[in-house]
């Protein structure tokens, strides 16, 4: 349910700094962390945060989300559960 979620919310939001977007899912904590070309913007934070309103939309009551937008020049992209999206070079 969760890579459809967060499939279905990047849609229309990957931008040309989007590098990566990486999920996971453990004891009804939702995770993203999205990785971003240069130094993160605070509309990449935002965009990110209503990418993870519209996953939490998708799970019942009880469940929890946590967003974080690193910079991929900063730190080398870490996957969680999986990969949601993944630029190749």
């Amino acid at each position: 349910m969760l890579r459809v979620s967060i499939q279905r919310a990047l849609v229309g939001e990957v931008t040309d700094r989007l590098e990566a977007v990486t999920c996971g899912l453990k004891d009804r904590l939702i995770e993203i962390r999205a990785y971003f070309r240069g130094a993160v913007s605070q509309q990449d934070t935002d965009r990110i945060q209503s990418i993870g309103a519209e996953v939490i939309a998708d799970f019942p009551e009880g469940y929890m989300i946590e967003e974080h937008s690193l910079s991929a020049d900063q730190c080398e992209p870490q996957m969680l559960d999986f990969w949601a999206f993944r630029r190749t070079t």
